[in-house]
């Protein structure tokens, strides 16, 4: 399973959380061109958002999650609480406050798999498209991208990061966020 990090507030190393920009940097670089033999149980579609192939709005509602201490509010990384019962997690979560369309500060960067995942699923089963490029992407989960195989290349400068972290080139235009 793969799934981006990002620098929610209660991370306690904040400083090497990549933006929007550098994750699907990232993930173009490592998933495009990836060995016939790599196998993820992760929606394709969901694949190809993490590499900019796709754009999704957050569906923070996609993975409720159950504990010994109720239902936790979206989203589990931000500890908002929890709920006694699903019917008052369902009834009284702001869920319009979530997701990097929200404008919430805390989900400016993000597109952790409980939230995008289930945007994925959701454009597979609500859409002949969705569904083709499913089919397509798990027939065919080969992205010939000569273009990324070059960011794996990129020169690293003696004392920074190695490549796959330091993947971004400062000239780069695409916006970290929508925030």
């Amino acid at each position: 399973m793969l799934s981006p990090g990002y620098s929610y507030e209660k991370a306690p190393d904040q400083q090497h959380f990549l933006g929007r920009a550098r994750t699907r940097r990232l993930f173009r670089a490592i998933l495009s061109n990836r060995e016939k033999n790599w196998r993820f149980n992760l929606s394709p579609l969901f694949m190809e958002f993490l590499m900019g192939k796709r754009t999704y709005a957050c569906t923070p509602w996609g993975m409720p999650t159950y504990n010994i201490f109720g239902w936790q509010k979206p989203c589990y990384l931000l500890q908002d609480g929890y709920a006694d019962t699903f019917d008052e997690l369902i009834r009284e979560t702001a869920w319009e406050s979530y997701g990097t369309e929200s404008g919430n500060p805390h989900c400016a960067n993000c597109m952790v798999h409980s939230g995008y995942e289930a945007s994925a699923v959701n454009d597979t089963f609500g859409s002949l498209s969705g569904f083709v490029a499913t089919v397509k992407g798990t027939l065919f989960h080969r992205y010939r991208d000569e273009g990324a195989l070059r960011l794996l290349d990129e020169p690293v400068e003696h004392g920074q990061q190695t490549p796959l972290v330091q993947i971004g080139n400062t000239a780069e235009t695409l916006e970290e966020t929508r925030a």
